[in-house]
């Protein structure tokens, strides 16, 4: 997910998406992942924690700890019916894009539309050619914001590398996912974990 929408979902959901429990899920699902978690905030009071947003078996998974908490099977049932009816738009939506997509059943299960579909193999490709260079982009973007105390687009920093188009995009997003996990808690290579908090800090410039 790109950060702008992983931050932008967060701001409407302080209450109850903490900032360790990552996004992890593809750009597509985000308007399906942020109506949502509003949905449930709304029902619930901001009352119930968010534990998981991620795929499985193709589909969008959005796991929460109503059970445990004090409410009614009423209210338990609703917010049972908002993650299910996320779970079922994440079936015909795909989740790289939002487009039309459908259910590819393969060894991965993931949901496509059929251009996203086709750039599969070169989001393979580009991962296994260039992983050392995505993890290594990703560093350098949070070093520089850090410095400027605030965030910038992503294609504004990371430097092309790949001359076709289509792999550009693919390095971008590859980008992407890692600043987005990286800030959800996971590691990053050459980037001191101290400094993680502080970058959970910085938003981008809405003037």
């Amino acid at each position: 997910m790109r950060l702008e929408n992983d931050i932008a979902i967060r701001r409407e959901v302080l209450s109850i998406l903490a900032d360790d429990v990552a996004l992890g899920v593809g750009d597509g699902w985000h308007q399906l992942v942020g109506k949502a978690l509003v949905g449930i905030q709304d029902l619930t009071d901001g009352q119930v924690t968010i534990r998981k947003v991620s795929e499985r078996s193709g589909l969008l998974t959005i796991a929460t700890d109503a059970a445990r908490s004090l409410f009614d099977d009423a209210t338990m049932r609703r917010v049972y019916a908002i993650t299910g009816v996320a779970t079922d738009a994440s079936a015909s939506a795909c989740e790289m894009c939002g487009c039309q997509g459908r259910l590819i059943t393969t060894a991965r299960p993931r949901v496509r539309c059929a251009a996203c579909g086709d750039d599969e193999p070169a989001r393979q490709r580009v991962w296994q050619q260039h992983r050392g260079g995505i993890n290594e982009a990703a560093a350098y973007y949070l070093r520089v914001c850090l410095e400027h105390s605030r965030l910038f687009p992503v294609a504004n920093i990371v430097v092309r590398v790949c001359l076709d188009d289509r792999d550009h995009r693919v390095y971008l997003d590859e980008v992407h996912d890692r600043l987005v996990w990286w800030r959800g808690g996971s590691w990053l290579e050459g980037v001191d974990e101290a400094v993680r908090d502080q970058f959970r800090r910085l938003d981008f410039d809405r003037r």
